[in-house]
C-alpha cells in the first residue's frame, strides 16, 4: 500500500528509538549516582559468586527446556532435549534485540514449526509456556505480599502487586470465555488496535489445546514456580555479593514487579527501564543508587553472557543448515 513503511524499515526504526530510550536512562541513572560508589560496589563482587550466579542462569535455561518439553510431549512432539535446549538458548540470545522479553519466543516458534512440520503445538507450546511461566512469577509476587506486607516500606507495591494479579487473571478469562473473546476483538477494532486480533486468536488456540493436558500443565507450573524463585535466588545472591544486608523476602516482593515493568516495550531487553525500576524499588530500602544500578547491570551481564550462547548455537545451526543444503 503507498505510504506504508516497510516492515524492515520500520522494525528497524522501532529497535533504533528503543535503543536512545535505553540509551538516555542510562545516561540519566548514571549522571544522578554517585560514580565512585558505582565503581566501587562492583569491586565488591567476587568472581566467585558471579560464576556461581551464571551457572544457576544457565540452569534456569535447562530446566525451562525440560518444562517446554514437557508440554510438547503432551501433544505427542517427541525431540530431544538437547535439540531444545540449543532453541531455548538462540530464543534467549535473539530476547536480547527484538521487542520485549518475549522477542525470542518468534525464533523459537519459527525453528519449532520447521522441525515439527507444522505441527500446530510448535506455536502453542510456547504460548503456554510463557503464560505458565508468567502466572508463577505474579503468583509468588502475591503469596510474597501477602506474607510480608506488615514490613513493606511503600504501601502501593502491594496495589500494584494486585493490579498486575488481577489483569492477568482478566486475560485468562478472556482466553477461556469466547463471549468475553469477542468483546474484546471488537474494543480492539474499534480502538484501531485490530492487528493485535490475530494473536489474541492465537493465544485462545494455544490455550484451548492445552485444556485437557492437566497433568502436563500442573507439572510445567511447578517447574515455573521452581524455576522463578531461582531466578528470584539469583538476584538475591548477586545482591549479596555487592555487600547488599536486605532480607531475600523484598526480592520475592519487588524482582516480579521489576520483571513485568521490563516487559514493556520502550527499550532494547529492557535495559534502562529495569535499572530505573531496580534502583526505584530498592530504594525505598534504603539500598544506594548506585548499588541498586551495579546490581541490575551485573544481572542484565549475566544474560547478556548466558544468553550469548544461543547465538553460538544459532551460528552453529545455521552453518550445518548450509551444508546440508548444498
Amino acid at each position: 500500500m503507498v505510504g506504508q513503511t516497510p516492515a524492515p524499515r520500520r522494525g528497524s526504526w522501532l529497535f533504533l528509538v528503543k535503543a536512545v530510550v535505553s540509551l538516555l536512562l542510562l545516561t540519566l541513572l548514571f549522571w544522578r549516582i554517585d560514580r565512585a560508589s558505582f565503581l566501587q560496589s562492583l569491586h565488591t563482587l567476587s568472581p566467585v559468586i558471579f560464576v556461581g550466579c551464571a551457572s544457576l542462569y544457565f540452569l534456569g535455561y535447562v530446566l525451562s527446556s525440560v518444562r517446554w518439553r514437557g508440554l510438547l510431549l503432551a501433544e505427542g512432539v517427541e525431540l530431544s532435549l538437547t535439540r531444545l535446549t540449543l532453541i531455548y538458548f538462540q530464543g534467549g540470545f535473539f530476547n536480547l534485540f527484538l521487542p520485549t522479553l518475549i522477542g525470542g519466543d518468534i525464533v523459537r516458534g519459527v525453528s519449532m514449526y520447521r522441525l515439527t512440520g507444522g505441527h500446530p503445538a510448535s506455536l502453542a507450546s510456547i504460548l503456554v509456556d510463557r503464560l505458565i511461566g508468567f502466572a508463577a512469577l505474579i503468583g509468588i509476587a502475591v503469596v510474597a505480599v501477602v506474607l510480608a506486607h506488615a514490613v513493606i516500606p511503600d504501601p502501593q507495591v502491594a496495589g500494584m502487586v494486585l493490579g498486575v494479579a488481577a489483569a492477568f487473571v482478566l486475560l485468562v478469562a478472556v482466553l477461556m470465555n469466547a463471549r468475553l473473546m469477542g468483546g474484546v476483538t471488537g474494543l480492539l477494532q474499534m480502538a484501531g488496535l485490530g492487528r493485535f486480533e490475530a494473536k489474541l486468536e492465537g493465544l485462545v488456540d494455544a490455550v484451548q489445546r492445552y485444556r485437557t493436558h492437566r497433568q502436563a500443565l500442573v507439572v510445567a507450573f511447578a517447574y515455573s514456580v521452581f524455576l522463578q524463585a531461582l531466578i528470584i535466588v539469583t538476584y538475591y545472591l548477586v545482591g549479596r555479593g555487592l555487600g547488599l544486608s536486605v532480607p531475600l523476602r523484598y526480592f520475592f516482593v519487588y524482582v516480579p514487579l521489576i520483571t513485568v515493568v521490563a516487559m514493556l516495550p520502550v527499550s532494547v531487553a529492557g535495559l534502562g527501564v529495569r535499572e530505573g525500576s531496580v534502583v526505584y524499588f530498592f530504594g525505598r530500602l534504603g539500598v544506594e543508587p548506585a548499588t541498586a544500578l551495579s546490581m541490575s547491570l551485573v544481572w542484565f551481564a549475566l544474560s547478556v553472557i548466558v544468553s550469548g550462547l544461543g547465538g553460538f548455537a544459532f551460528l552453529v545451526d545455521t552453518q550445518a543448515t548450509k551444508r546440508v543444503g548444498d
